[in-house]
């Protein structure tokens, strides 16, 4: 095998639905990695270290559904070795913070070990005091930029933790703010503050706030694929002086406006789906999805939403979306767009549990400092191309946008 080589295996028989290998060269060696699906549960394991066994999954599915109220119990008591995979997985995925309630729920002999539970508070404190931190300076770019007659969106992020029943347990990131106008415009004003900062396609980085990372958007977000990108980008332009009118407010520190729950049930998915082409995806920003359908919709609604999304060819992620919702979070079947796909949902779940948060934990994303720009080019190329039988038209799409994205920027100025 290659350094990038898969064989899949169709076992009904034995309930397998599919086992998948990668050979990788380390040091000297070799190591196989791989993701081994069931009919209940995956298994993500390495022939040199387990990283979970099929019980400690499961386990790890029920302890979430504990912390989001769809159970009490768990259906056996943890060993210690158990507890600790628990919390490298909720670490793995950034949910350490939501799923600390499950702790102060279990009783008896399921309760975590005090060891453990006084490191997981630690933990959840952080998390508390890092989204008081970004609710703040949210807050203080929306009001920047307003003073500047600039009206802005706050993406995903702060505005999705207000939909949680404690919002300061989720696990932030960045701040990701749509700001109003143009891009030629927006990028003139932006370099005022920051002239050396690189420009792609949807935004900017902007590094004006101590201690938080932004990035500064012209548009929410993209599409690979041409024809999904426009209908995509003509949509959100739509709707964008609509969501300058939802307004929320952040903690104790004020007004920013967020997308509502039309937008979000179209464009958090847009945001995951889009990662699943990039870096990989967790099960945090699933989870904000999960709260997204839980806000109910009407059944106009759904048909609206469902409309935009096979527009913009995701009908077919969506449904492997909802299985991935109800297999792990125990979303009920009145909250979900359409019946779920259980084959392509089941590959869906072994790519959010092999990669963890954002790719940090998949053999296959390799990021090399100094990696010269063809190599990059074809290594994203290969890296996505597994891809290709369930999404092909993004999949093909990737090398033609990203070479087209390198002429535009050069052309724009924008290096």
């Amino acid at each position: 095998m290659n350094s990038s080589s898969y064989l899949v295996f169709s076992l009904s028989d034995f309930s397998v639905f599919f086992v998948c290998f990668e050979w990788k060269r380390i040091g000297g060696g070799h190591k196989v990695y791989g993701v081994c699906v069931l009919k209940n549960c995956v298994f993500c394991f390495s022939l040199r270290q387990s990283c979970t066994t099929f019980a400690a999954v499961e386990l790890f599915y029920e302890l979430l559904n504990v912390a989001l109220g769809h159970r009490e119990a768990l259906s056996r008591v943890p060993s210690e070795a158990d507890w600790q995979i628990l919390y490298e997985q909720c670490d793995r995925q950034t949910l350490l913070g939501v799923a600390f309630p499950a702790l102060g729920i279990l009783q008896g002999e399921q309760r975590a070990p005090k060891r453990l539970f006084m490191q997981w508070y630690a933990a959840s404190e952080d998390i508390r005091q890092r989204n008081s931190v970004l609710n703040r300076k949210a807050v203080l770019a929306a009001r920047t930029f307003a003073r500047d007659g600039r009206r802005s969106i706050i993406l995903k992020g702060q505005g999705l933790a207000l939909l949680y029943p404690d919002p300061a347990l989720r696990t932030p990131g960045d701040i990701d703010i749509w700001v109003e106008g143009r891009r030629a415009d927006t990028v003139r004003y932006l370099r005022r503050f920051c002239p050396d900062e690189e420009v792609v396609y949807h935004n900017m980085h902007f590094p004006a706030l101590n201690d938080v990372e932004m990035e500064a958007h012209f548009t929410p977000s993209w599409f690979n694929y041409p024809v999904a990108n426009m209908r995509f980008q003509r949509w959100c332009k739509a709707q964008q002086e609509r969501l300058f009118s939802h307004r929320v407010t952040l903690g104790e520190y004020g007004e920013v406006c967020v997308p509502d729950a039309a937008f979000n049930r179209v464009y958090v998915m847009q945001h995951i789906y889009r990662h699943l082409f990039g870096d990989g995806i967790g099960l945090r920003q699933v989870l904000d999805y999960y709260y997204v359908l839980r806000q109910g919709f009407t059944e106009a609604e759904k048909a609206e939403t469902l409309r935009q999304l096979r527009r913009m060819k995701m009908r077919r992620f969506a449904g492997a979306l909802m299985y991935v919702e109800q297999r792990v979070f125990g979303l009920e079947k009145t909250y979900l767009l359409c019946e779920p796909d259980e084959r392509e949902g089941r590959y869906l779940l072994s790519e959010i549990l092999r990669a963890g948060n954002f790719g940090k934990y998949d053999p296959r994303i390799v990021h090399t400092a100094g990696e010269p720009k063809w190599h990059s080019f074809l290594r994203i190329t290969r890296q996505v191309w597994h891809l290709v039988g369930h999404y092909p038209a993004e999949v093909i799409c990737s090398p033609l946008f990203r070479a087209w994205h390198y002429v535009w920027r050069v052309a724009k100025g924008y290096r």
